[in-house]
């Protein structure tokens, strides 16, 4: 009588809680369980049922070194000739002529005869239409041999994903401060998904993810800020600038997340600023949004793009005490708050001084918002607050603009020219007149700070 679904299945798990924990040798060794946790996700992923011994390797080596507990070197030949031993497995293309897995010469033949391996077919196809099973053989892999890693981590590993992530925010069953060893891994929590890249993301729907792991010689890691180098124009070898970075791929995709102001997840690797990186592998460490992002010359004298990130956790404190100033003379170090609002401690009696004075209306279009309350208007500094532009708080470098104008203002698709006539960029231009009026002095150095620091970005954030 043949075996039935649930018999098959339920002498599958048996075997799983039953695989040898140590080789012949005597030295612990969790190759089975990897490779078997290995072999369920190739079938919830679909993958090819039997896999070459190159393609095995790579994969084999990278999860070895993540989840052996050994501290020798990975060894996946080994780890390939032993599957032979569990019950469930199909090892094709050696002619039974193959060698004892501890035999010295075993990764030449297998390089030499090139078998193939996997799950037999009927279990294979039970995984891969069958997710309670596949939980089921995860649980008993991690209550047997994984018991030092959380369970949810190696769903992810197996490739049973929450369905629901859409690939922004925290991702599901990871936690900020959790480690990985190999980006492969970082990729199939869905951390970081890209295997080499640092900035994951698009222009279209902004930045999932990066990477801070010291590539570029010109990153500056301050733990809850960062000044992020973008991608491109890096010699993979000397780590070194060759040429000019474009606002393309990545680097458009951050400009996208800091004008949506969608939180982007930071992974920090070893290569980084030792004060705030992990000793060895990866690090997921939350959620940072990107305040601004300008183009300058970096060490290598080439243009990068950098992009200021700050962490969420930065914004959710409790406020500090605001900097109170009786006079509408401002400050010409603005000192910093602590507050939901991302904003850094302005002075207010500045801010509502250049409003009054042009009667709530906007300087480029004219437009005077009426409320219940009273009119609105938004007061836009010129060359901005804080590092790295460290511009002043004060009346000379404020401007009086409606809603939209100071978006745009703020984005570069503004710009007022030193004949203060004012350019809109974009898909309709239009040219105005800057609205002035006594009592009111705009000093030209800080407009033209503005232009100079929005000179390459004219159309880059569509």
């Amino acid at each position: 009588m043949s075996e039935t679904h649930q018999e098959r299945a339920a002498r599958f798990l048996e075997a799983l809680a039953s695989l040898p924990l140590h080789r012949p040798s005597g030295e612990p060794s969790r190759d089975q369980p990897i490779a078997l946790l290995w072999a369920i996700s190739r079938a919830i992923e679909r993958a090819h049922r039997l896999t070459s011994w190159q393609k095995a390797k790579a994969d084999l080596r990278t999860m070895l070194t993540e989840y052996d507990s050994g501290d020798s070197t990975p060894t996946p030949e080994m780890t390939f000739l032993e599957l032979r031993q569990f019950p469930f497995w199909e090892f094709i293309g050696s002619n039974g002529d193959e060698p004892d897995s501890e035999d010295p010469l075993a990764a030449t033949w297998l390089t030499q005869q090139a078998p193939q391996g996997g799950l037999e077919e009927y279990l294979y196809e039970h995984l891969a239409s069958d997710e309670d099973l596949c939980r089921s053989a995860v649980k008993i892999l991690h209550e047997k041999y994984f018991p030092d890693y959380r369970h949810d981590l190696l769903l992810l590993e197996a490739g049973l994903l929450d369905a629901t992530f859409d690939g922004f925010g925290h991702p599901p069953h990871v936690r900020v401060g959790d480690t990985f060893k190999r980006r492969r891994t970082l990729a199939r929590a869905r951390v970081h998904r890209p295997g080499i890249a640092g900035i994951c993301g698009t222009a279209a729907t902004g930045a999932e993810s990066i990477v801070v792991s010291g590539g570029y010689e010109d990153d500056e890691d301050h733990g809850e800020e960062i000044i992020y180098t973008g991608q491109g124009g890096r010699d993979e070898k000397t780590k070194k600038q060759f040429k000019d970075q474009d606002l393309t791929l990545g680097n458009a995709a951050l400009v996208t997340s800091c004008t949506t102001g969608t939180p982007v997840r930071v992974v920090r690797g070893a290569g980084g600023d030792p004060q705030h990186s992990p000793a060895t592998g990866l690090r997921y460490d939350g959620l940072y949004r990107v305040e601004d992002y300008w183009s300058q010359r970096g060490e290598s004298n080439f243009l990068v793009w950098r992009f200021r990130l700050r962490a969420t956790s930065h914004f959710d404190k409790q406020a500090a005490t605001n900097i109170a100033h009786s006079a509408p003379t401002g400050n010409a170090t603005p000192g910093r708050k602590e507050t939901s609002t991302q904003r850094i401690v302005r002075s207010t009696k500045v801010a509502d001084y250049v409003k009054k004075i042009h009667k709530y209306a906007c300087q480029v279009c004219g437009l005077r918002i009426e409320t219940p309350t009273g009119a609105y208007a938004e007061a836009a500094h010129i060359q901005p607050l804080g590092h790295p532009h460290d511009g002043p708080d004060e009346i000379d470098n404020v401007l009086c603009l409606c809603p939209n104008h100071h978006t745009s203002f703020d984005f570069g698709m503004l710009i007022i020219n030193a004949d203060r006539t004012v350019t809109q960029r974009g898909s309709e231009p239009r040219t105005y007149q800057l609205r002035e009026t006594p009592g009111h002095a705009i000093k030209a150095q800080y407009l033209a700070y503005h232009r100079n620091h929005h000179e390459q970005k004219s159309g880059t954030a569509n």
